[in-house]
């Protein structure tokens, strides 16, 4: 196998992380507040639909954000259900991704006519390439040398994310609504108006993310492109520890997951394996990783339990 394969496969497993990680800091706000927000998947697939409409009549960086808009307004359903009315997260949750196959269905026969995909080739992004990187050897350069600005965005954004949720009052209240929101409501904080900007940055980033996938993996939207990404999302999320930091490193064990049954088939022992089997890589390493690390996290002590007071 040429090794300049192996930089196609790092340049997509970058991709495949920032649409994981993305999500996955996107959950972590929403559970850091309280809310456990299994509708992330949901939260993509609008992301996906919107976000290529808007390339498709605005360019893909409006498209991008057309999509992180959609998402954050899609999940704040998601927010009136389990902090308003107080419905079992996980339940609400399940609503989200249900209804988001069926909204992504017609908004996709709206704007582009036909209810499963849009027409093929919409703008992206260009690529930017990144020094020193780009000069590596035997290939690995052109894992650098073509990137998608929004990866180097992914990696950026851990540092506004640490600070918000560690130096500010903002975040520290945040965190103290999705560990004790008893004790937050007697010192005079407001749980609800906390949680629902939790979830509403959830829906940012989600949406965000899915429409990075439409505009720069797949140039353009069809059903079914999410494949679960989402969920590979949350499971990163759950092997971070809720941690923004700890999140990176599992989103970029997934991404690169995802990269090798569609760059590295070829490659030597994995090319031994039934086609079947090499799809099945991303899901496996999530189950193992999982499996491993589940027993040893500790997430936020009322991430989803209802809070009676979460009306004020």
């Amino acid at each position: 196998m040429p090794l300049i394969d192996l930089g196609a496969a790092i340049a997509l497993g970058l991709r495949y992380f920032t649409i994981i990680y993305l999500t996955g800091l996107g959950g972590l706000f929403s559970e850091r507040s309280g809310i456990v927000n299994i509708g992330l998947e949901g939260i993509m697939i609008i992301g996906t639909v919107m976000g290529a409409w808007g390339t498709i009549e605005y360019g893909p960086f409006a498209g991008l954000l057309i999509g992180a808009g959609a998402g954050m307004l899609f999940s704040m359903v998601h927010a009136l259900a389990t902090v308003t009315f107080k419905v079992d997260h996980i339940v609400s949750g399940v609503v989200i991704n249900v209804v988001a196959i069926g909204l992504a269905r017609f908004l996709a026969q709206l704007f582009f006519g036909q209810a499963t995909q849009s027409n093929p080739g919409i703008p992206d992004f260009g690529t930017i390439s990144v020094p020193l990187l780009s000069d590596l050897p035997l290939g690995l350069g052109n894992a650098f040398a073509g990137m998608s600005p929004v990866v180097p965005f992914a990696f950026l954004i851990t540092i506004p994310a640490l600070y918000v949720l560690n130096k500010t009052r903002f975040g520290l209240r945040l965190r103290s609504a999705g560990e004790n929101p008893e004790a937050a409501r007697s010192l005079g904080v407001r749980v609800a108006p906390l949680r629902y900007a939790g979830v509403g940055i959830s829906g940012l980033l989600g949406g965000m993310a899915g429409a990075f996938l439409a505009i720069e993996i797949n140039g353009l939207f069809r059903e079914g492109q999410t494949q679960g990404l989402g969920f590979i999302a949350l499971a990163a999320l759950i092997l971070g520890n809720w941690t923004p930091i700890r999140l990176m490193i599992g989103s970029l064990l997934f991404g690169f997951a995802q990269a090798i049954p569609l760059r590295l088939n070829d490659a030597p022992v994995i090319s031994l394996l039934p086609e079947e089997f090499i799809r099945m890589i991303p899901y496996v390493v999530t189950i193992i990783a999982i499996a491993g690390f589940v027993g040893r996290v500790n997430p936020p002590a009322a991430a989803g339990k209802a809070y009676e007071g979460a009306t004020t």
